[in-house]
């Protein structure tokens, strides 16, 4: 029997990043969860020692390197985990990309990672951050954010970053709602 399999496998993407790290400090402290975090550059010295130095990680911590250009190599990271956290996003544009752009990298990740989790067959929720406007949208009147915040909320249509964006996000919404 194979350690991991004591407990829950969780996947967080982005787990280099602020959010991501701690997120993999909290699950890993909870003693619950095996998991298994994607990073950009396991090759990066001070990125792996912040993760490899977190209490229970020499047991419960498994490191695969992936990038958001590159969506296809989260798939052996999601494989036999129950539940993801997709915390990943480019933050640079890559010229030499399949991608236009970072919203499309973006969206494209996002879809990798939807059809990765669905075919693992394993996976029963998938818990998908995004931009600030996502998490807090704003009033219709732009007087500042919505104090309520679900699924049915989204960003006013009319401003700069929604234009570029908004619609491609609510593409992958509709992906999510029929994983």
């Amino acid at each position: 029997m194979e350690e991991s399999s004591r407990y829950c496998k969780v996947c967080v993407t982005g787990g280099a990043g602020f959010i991501g790290s701690s997120l993999i400090k909290m699950l890993l402290d909870k003693g619950l969860y095996y998991v298994h975090a994607t990073l950009r550059n396991l090759g990066d010295p001070i990125k792996v020692k912040v993760l490899k130095s977190m209490e229970g990680a020499d047991t419960r911590l498994k490191l695969f390197e992936a990038d958001i250009y590159n969506p296809q190599q989260f798939e052996v990271a999601i494989k036999d985990c129950q539940f993801v956290f997709h915390i990943a996003t480019p933050l640079m544009h890559s010229p030499n990309s399949q991608y236009k752009d970072l919203i499309e990298a973006s969206i494209g990740g996002v879809k990798s990672i939807i059809t990765s989790c669905i075919r693992s067959g394993t996976v029963r929720r998938l818990i998908y951050t995004a931009s600030v406007m996502a998490a807090s949208p704003l009033k219709d009147d732009d007087t500042g954010f919505m104090d309520f915040v679900d699924e049915n909320c989204w960003t006013p249509l009319h401003l700069p970053f929604v234009n570029s964006s908004i619609h491609k996000v609510h593409q992958c919404s509709v992906l999510l709602d029929l994983f």
